[in-house]
């Protein structure tokens, strides 16, 4: 309905586009080359190709789960983005596993498959799928049931339970492997003793330090071919992926003052028809935004402008329109009640086989179930106490043994549970009464009540004010005419400046970007960004991006390798200094030819400090990270001074005075258990990474989404 409703709101703009873009189509089918062989798949994998319709089958498949999960029929750019992303690591990820479990023979036999299902402890997935929702228990007799009716089960049930069996089988093989690959990993004890020793021994120093900051920057020269070796001996640190940047502005499609009015217009004629209607659902649901929610609301549920106006005004009253963030919104009182917020609801199902919903919960008649159901309401009119007794050994819900039919607390306006709510409102506590479902036949006692509110009902019929098919129109052709006229990249920016445009900028997109600060639907912009032989300073034709239409420039290109020099020329030139510095002081101290740190101290105007080291420590107390000075420490000669050290951040000269040894032991297990601990908890996420690595993945799905 949504999307219907979009369709009509801009059907006028959609025939200028459709237009353009049928004769776009046409001459470019006619002028392209052709090709008689398409390759219609979205990746490649070690010469495996992942198929356009098996990766849009299995997304169809996620979006639909997530849909499901959420109780929602739309989903945003960002979250269908997300599971494309996730669908695609998840084939790469079995194409090189299944590869490596072939390669090492690893399968899962149907007896290890069996345990998982029916065994002692059964897999989580089964454990997920067979938990009963209302009361959060697992019964593995409800697992067995199951199995046991599957051949009679409707083919999706069965399909569904066929890929709970593959995932769990993907899961221990999986499982399996990560175990060979922490297993096969081995702690010497030589190994474990050097890094007990090196984490247990400390070195106590005196040092001198003399500050680079005490340098300034123009007593050193840094030349370009500085910056270049520097560059050059750093290279692995500018690695890049293939990034663009864009320049692109906004035309947002807003409501004008005709619209406005117009919308005001129709809104007035739907009040006046609202007041006299008689089917106010029908009515609602054909002429409203948004659809009608008629349970019973509470004076602090309804919306705070109106709410007291909606509790007091008589059935039948039109309250409204008024608007709300730019929403009409009217609504009439259907009715008013004292109702429970929550009732305490017990239950007994009697289950029958040809219930709705009831595929293998129970293989009796349901004339047998009839009769059962009659009886036991007998026993329980005569001893509403015996119903827990009564609820275990007769009921069929799977949770009746460890519940003894308790549903808890029922709140009002649960849809889920309305059949339950609409039977105990009138009911008196501890009295019980009959109730059909889809499930069979529930004998249902009322435990407990929340006392009564006054609560009302009511109708609310909304309408957005949107802009009009003018409106949209007019924008495009704003959009449209800057494009066209400012075609280069100094036209755009001299047009964004005359015309008083916000120009924003998205740095270093790569090919799997999917946000765009102020775009809904980002992807189109980064295809078009990353199009084949697109050039530096192009701009783009419009983009239609939910209300708002976009033009942009392409402003830098990088390609994956090393970024340019020249790129990060501004980067380097500082650290190029601090060298420049740190070997300028370094000779000062070489210089002097002293004898001891103090002399050294005394020449340089610095102080002589001492403090405890351990070879474990990465920083030095009031100079921060410095791993490479406390890692030379650990190899100069106790009572000798060093020739001057080169930190991060100053220049040392250090004399170790004493050393102090690790506690002598002669078991290493516990380091070593910490060691092969370290090792293990980076396997699961590191090992992906590496397989990757050793095989030729093409991703083409830039073309496609």
């Amino acid at each position: 309905m949504a999307a219907i409703g979009q369709i009509r709101k801009h059907s006028g703009l959609l025939i200028v586009i459709i237009g353009v873009a049928l004769a776009a189509f046409v001459l470019g089918d006619f002028l392209k080359p052709r090709n008689t062989n398409p390759r219609l798949y979205v990746g490649e994998v070690a010469g495996e190709e992942i198929s356009s319709e098996a990766f849009s089958m299995r997304v169809e498949e996620r979006t639909q789960a997530t849909k499901n999960q959420r109780q929602s029929e739309n989903l945003s750019q960002d979250d269908l983005f997300q599971i494309r992303q996730a669908v695609w690591n998840e084939m790469v990820n079995e194409i090189l596993l299944t590869r490596q479990y072939e390669k090492l023979g690893l399968a899962v036999t149907s007896d290890e498959l069996t345990d998982q299902i029916v065994g002692e402890e059964p897999h989580q997935y089964v454990k997920q799928s067979f938990t009963d929702p209302n009361s959060g228990n697992f019964d593995p007799s409800v697992v067995v049931n199951f199995l046991q009716n599957l051949d009679r089960a409707d083919p999706e049930m069965r399909k569904r339970y066929l890929s709970l069996e593959a995932m769990i089988k993907d899961a221990l093989r999986k499982t399996k492997y990560q175990n060979l690959l922490t297993k096969a990993w081995f702690m010497p004890t030589a190994f474990a003793k050097l890094d007990y020793e090196r984490i247990n021994s400390t070195a106590n120093i005196v040092y001198t330090a003399t500050m680079l900051s005490t340098i300034a920057d123009t007593a050193v020269t840094v030349t370009d071919q500085d910056l270049k070796k520097y560059y050059d001996d750093n290279k692995a640190q500018y690695k890049q992926e293939a990034s663009r940047t864009i320049d692109y502005v906004v035309f947002p499609v807003q409501p004008s003052s005709d619209d406005r009015k117009e919308i005001a217009a129709q809104v007035n004629e739907l009040y006046a028809e609202f007041i006299n209607i008689k089917d106010d659902a029908t009515f609602v649901n054909s002429s409203s935004d948004t659809r009608i929610d008629t349970t019973y609301k509470k004076e602090s549920e309804l919306p705070a402008r109106v709410a007291s106006q909606l509790m007091e005004a008589e059935i039948g009253t039109v309250v409204g329109p008024y608007i709300e963030s730019d929403v009409y919104y009217m609504s009439k009182v259907l009715d008013r009640a004292e109702r429970s917020d929550s009732l305490k609801i017990s239950q007994i199902l009697i289950s029958y086989a040809t219930a709705p919903a009831a595929a293998g919960i129970s293989e009796r008649t349901a004339k047998r179930a009839r009769t059962l159901v009659d009886s036991l309401n007998n026993v329980l009119q005569k001893n509403p106490g015996k119903f827990e007794e009564i609820a275990v050994q007769f009921s069929d819900y799977p949770s009746a043994a460890d519940d003894k039919g308790d549903l808890g607390w029922v709140i009002d306006g649960n849809a889920g549970m309305s059949n339950f709510y609409n039977k105990g409102k009138n009911m008196k506590v501890n009295e019980v009464a009959e109730l059909e479902t889809a499930l069979g036949y529930h004998l249902v006692k009322l435990t407990d009540k929340t006392n009564p509110l006054m609560k009302v009902k009511i109708a609310t019929l909304t309408r957005n004010i949107v802009p009009s098919d003018l409106t949209y129109q007019q924008a495009y052709m704003k959009a449209n005419t800057f494009a066209g006229e400012n075609n280069t990249r100094t036209k755009f920016d001299t047009a964004v400046v005359s015309q008083g445009l916000n120009k924003r900028t998205a740095e270093r997109l790569n090919e799997s970007s999917n946000r765009i600060a102020g775009v809904e639907n980002a992807r189109q912009l980064v295809r078009w960004a990353f199009e084949e032989k697109r050039p530096i300073d192009a701009v783009s034709n419009v983009f239609e991006d939910d209300d708002q239409f976009i033009v942009a420039t392409l402003t830098n290109i990088r390609e994956k390798g090393f970024t340019p020099l020249e790129e990060v020329k501004e980067q380097i030139r500082p650290l190029v200094v601090n060298q420049k510095k740190a070997d300028l002081i370094a000779k000062r101290i070489s210089d002097l030819n002293a004898q001891s740190i103090e002399q050294i101290a005394e020449s340089m105007n610095q102080n002589v400090d001492s403090v405890a080291v351990s070879y474990a420590s990465r920083n030095l107390p009031g100079f921060g990270s410095e791993y490479e000075l406390i890692g030379t420490i650990f190899t100069l000669e106790p009572g000798k001074v060093s020739e001057p050290i080169k930190g991060n951040n100053a220049v040392f000269v250090v004399k170790v005075t004493d050393v102090t040894q690790a506690t002598p032991t002669e078991d290493y297990s516990a380091t070593a258990g910490m060691l092969e601990r370290r090792f293990t908890s980076r396997v699961p996420n590191s090992y992906m990474n590496v397989l990757k690595e050793d095989v030729k993945i093409n991703d083409n799905r830039l073309m496609i989404y």
